[in-house]
């Protein structure tokens, strides 16, 4: 059986916000996310160095510039989060241990988020979050800082195509 793994659109009325966290052999983290519109189209997207942390925490980090850069922005009112980390989000959805190191950074992510009317947060596989692995690992390239993309860069194109079309996977899940 073939299986059809891509991203898609959020529902109507919301934007989408794609993140994800890399840490390098260094234990240097990055970040990155994209946001979408409802159609698809893209509105900007974010790359940026966080330092020597954990890769949970390089994830958590990249939904609190995306959450920031939203309110910032002051574009949406509806949202919708994908990561391909299941304890980011579970963490998010359920709440996160106390004596946990992500504990902090979890309470004030929460906290941002609820200047939303609707903000839903989900788990989705690699496989449909290319273009934002791509984001989260261009700060390796530069090494400092923190960019925002306003169009899309030409090295995140291809990334972007791939998370649009489909891919099959043949195998059951």
């Amino acid at each position: 059986m073939r299986h059809t793994i891509s991203w898609s659109h959020p529902p109507h009325g919301f934007l989408k916000l794609n993140s994800d966290g890399a840490v390098a052999e260094s234990r240097i983290a990055t970040c990155g996310g994209v946001i979408h519109y409802e159609n698809g189209v893209f509105v900007f997207g974010y790359s940026g160095i966080i330092g020597i942390c954990s890769i949970l925490q390089a994830e958590l980090w990249a939904i609190y510039h995306g959450l920031r850069l939203i309110k910032e922005k002051g574009i949406g009112l509806y949202l919708l989060i994908e990561s391909d980390s299941e304890v980011t989000v579970k963490f998010l959805n359920e709440g996160c241990p106390r004596e946990h190191s992500c504990y902090s950074l979890v309470n004030v992510i929460v906290k941002m988020a609820g200047g939303f009317r609707d903000l839903s947060c989900v788990h989705i596989l690699r496989e449909a979050n290319k273009v934002v692995d791509s984001f989260a690992k261009y700060e390796f390239s530069i090494a400092e800082g923190f960019s925002i993309f306003l169009g899309i860069p030409s090295w995140a194109k291809f990334p972007l195509l791939a998370d649009m079309s489909a891919v099959q996977f043949p195998y059951n899940f």
